[in-house]
């Protein structure tokens, strides 16, 4: 789909999708979207919660990658292993990857670890590298949710597809079913929107729903539980 790169209000890249009139993250900021919804809410509340030193990860809309690289930051400051599993139906061109400011906002050690994401080949999976006693496992799935079927269990979900209004046959019951049956006993679905017919739906496959404070310019997001 035909995109442009965008600057959100925290300084951050976004993509802007004419065709949908949809972006990619939040205008009011893409890096604290990111870090408040899907690594403080998800994968920090999950890593402090489990007594072992690996977290599993499904994200559901790849996208840019922020989510991913965000993780591996997160985890390698916790020492903590990951496995990190994505879905994705629209791969963006290298082109733009290499116009995205990420890696100037968030640098690390080793600074081509943006890169070496986008260079992981789709539908295999691939060792991040990172430190040698926390491994960081990435498998990227080019293909649509609604044709996804999980062949693991994970802690923690992230829901990063287009909004209810752009995608509505990503937000139902089927998919939360779904994806609640490859949690964890315990483990939890993070995602940006709080829309009454999300947390009807979550409700009904079989969660458990909290409504947390949003990131900034939201008032609300939601953390689902597996019973």
């Amino acid at each position: 789909m035909p995109h442009r790169i965008i600057t959100t209000a925290d300084g951050s890249h976004s993509l802007f999708v004419p065709a949908l009139n949809e972006h990619y993250h939040s205008t009011n900021g893409a890096l604290q979207e990111s870090q408040h919804v899907f690594i403080a809410a998800g994968f920090k509340y999950v890593a402090e919660k489990i007594s072992r030193d690996y977290v599993s990860v499904l994200e559901i809309g790849f996208g840019t990658g922020l989510n991913a690289l965000l993780t591996l930051l997160e985890a390698r400051n916790r020492k903590t292993a990951v496995f990190y599993e994505t879905v994705e139906k629209y791969a963006l061109p290298p082109t733009t990857i290499a116009q995205l400011n990420y890696n100037t906002l968030v640098p690390t050690e080793d600074n081509n670890c943006f890169e070496k994401i986008h260079q992981a080949k789709w539908n295999e999976e691939t060792p991040i590298a990172t430190c040698p006693e926390t491994p960081y496992i990435l498998l990227k799935n080019l293909q649509c949710l609604l044709d996804y079927r999980p062949c693991r269990l994970f802690d923690v979900i992230y829901f990063d597809a287009f909004a209810p209004a752009v995608q509505p046959e990503l937000w139902t019951t089927a998919v939360f079913k779904k994806l609640y049956d490859c949690l964890n006993a315990g483990g939890v679905l993070v995602t940006y929107s709080a829309k009454g017919t999300v947390k009807a739906a979550l409700r009904e496959a079989g969660f458990l729903v909290e409504r947390l404070p949003g990131a900034a310019g939201k008032r609300h997001m939601v953390r689902a539980y597996a019973k």
